[in-house]
């Protein structure tokens, strides 16, 4: 992919949302699973040539001390040897990145963790027919063949990435000084990165509109920040959570992220320090928590729900003609935009049919809605007032795209608008639920909406989402609000 330099936005150019082709998406999602591809196959590569080694080097010492059956032994005691070696490899990062399993030091620290307690078990338990003298060959052995795998693996590692294949794609944000500086380490370092685009800063501080483009366009999920003394607290803390909603990695060039909460974790991988940094107000064992809680709800709810979901589709598809699915593009976490599924509630041409009846709107603020729209269907009358007609987005939560607790995600004209004020409401996930559902749904002015889901990220907490999740079922079961 060419590398791009965005140096900012021209004064008449549009700022909404990025909606990119439908070729962005795929190439986003090609390089992330790409990216996890990479990651187990090396594990794997790794994990295989280190059993390769404790193996041949049990078997090669038998031989040379002239056990007989020794290959017959080894492989009956293989599961606890390699049970054992592997875990005190992976315990000293032996199966992390780059800068953690290329340490020598730890390679001889993990095999010599391994030696001696191939040793103890020898003593402790000789009916294995290991000698101690067999043992401390076979982990010379060992150490030989260990070494001369792994090294074999990064040479060949890094044959690869000069061919251009499996490189981290990176956007690289800051001055053209430290743009230049990161290049030239990018060029000389070990290859495993790709500069896809560039942003410039010049002391603008990050436009985050444009980088959300640019991410777009090239589907990174490795952001590098240089030059951080340009950038205020407050846009890197913005700068922070919109890449953490993302999924993007953000590593800095070490001088002023002393002011932020930062992971110790330091990599020579590109040629310069990188510390590894996140969004400073995350609590990620809670997060962790509610998307295993996301999972579970959506899924419990798909299997439970089941009868109740393929009823509703029959009777959408015997009462009026159109699909039993509704797709539309909405806006989400980070103005992401996504496909959001419901049940289809109106007839076809309701969107087309959206703007002769504008003038109508009831609602204030940017939302559009009519008590009783003549678009809807007699069957989507009913599903609407039951809230049944949002059940589908639970295969959202499943994905990823949504939660089942947050701020509604709202469709691209509701977006467009909106203030830039407004647009905060855009800082965590989107929910099927939220504070606004059970403060009165449809009946709640856009202005309380906004700042009931600014209440909501602000002091967001698993319990609260768990409270939100209880009263919601009172009111769908009440039929509050909704039409």
């Amino acid at each position: 992919m060419d590398n791009l330099m965005l140096e900012g936005y021209s004064p008449g150019q549009n700022q909404g949302p990025t909606l990119p082709p439908s070729s962005g998406l795929n190439r986003s999602a090609e390089i992330l699973l790409q990216s996890s591809l990479r990651r187990s196959l090396s594990v794997l590569t790794l994990v295989a040539m280190d059993a390769l080694a404790l193996l041949m080097g049990l078997v090669l010492a038998g031989y040379l001390i002239g056990s007989q059956g020794r290959a017959v032994e080894v492989a009956y005691l293989a599961p606890v040897l390699l049970a054992v070696w592997l875990a005190i490899f992976a315990a000293h990062g032996l199966y992390g990145r780059a800068q953690s399993r290329q340490v020598p030091g730890a390679l001889l620290g993990a095999i010599l963790w391994n030696m001696i307690l191939l040793s103890v078990g020898s003593l402790v338990y000789p009916q294995s027919g290991f000698s101690l003298k067999e043992v401390l060959l076979g982990v010379f052995f060992t150490i030989l063949l260990s070494i001369g795998l792994r090294l074999l693996y990064e040479w060949g590692s890094k044959l690869v990435y000069q061919q251009g294949f499996g490189r981290i794609s990176t956007l690289v944000i800051g001055g053209e000084e430290e743009r230049g500086r990161v290049r030239q380490a990018m060029k000389k370092g070990s290859a495993a990165y790709s500069c896809v685009g560039e942003l410039n800063v010049n002391g603008r501080g990050i436009d985050l509109p444009l980088l959300r483009q640019l991410l777009n366009q090239t589907g990174s999920r490795n952001v590098v920040l240089a030059g951080t003394e340009r950038i205020s607290d407050v846009e890197l803390v913005d700068f922070l959570r919109s890449m953490w909603l993302r999924r993007v990695r953000v590593q800095v060039i070490p001088n002023a992220t002393a002011l932020i909460g930062s992971r110790p974790m330091v990599s020579q991988d590109m040629g310069v320090p990188l510390l590894e940094i996140g969004y400073p107000r995350l609590n990620k064992t809670q997060w962790i928590l509610k998307r295993l809680l996301d999972i579970a709800g959506s899924l419990g709810g798909l299997v439970v729900l089941s009868p109740l979901l393929i009823g509703v589709a029959v009777l959408i598809k015997l009462t009026s003609p159109g699909p039993v699915l509704f797709k539309q593009k909405r806006v989400g976490a980070d103005e992401k935009v996504f496909n959001c599924y419901k049940f289809r509630s109106m007839y076809e041409d309701a969107e087309r049919r959206q703007a002769e009846l504008e003038a109508k709107n009831e609602a204030d603020g940017a939302l559009f809605k009519i008590k009783n729209d003549p678009r809807i269907t007699s069957v989507g009358r009913f599903i609407r007032r039951c809230s049944i007609d949002e059940l589908p987005q639970l295969i959202n939560v499943l994905k990823g795209e949504m939660s089942l607790v947050g701020p509604r995600p709202l469709p691209l004209r509701d977006f467009e608008l909106m203030s830039e004020v407004h647009k905060k409401r855009l800082g965590t996930v989107p929910g099927i639920t939220g504070h606004w559902q059970i403060s009165g749904r449809s009946d709640c002015s856009f202005e309380n909406m906004v700042r009931l889901d600014l209440y909501y990220i602000d002091n967001w907490s698993l319990a609260l989402d768990l409270k939100i999740i209880f009263k919601t079922l009172k009111v769908v079961l009440r039929c509050e609000g909704a039409y």
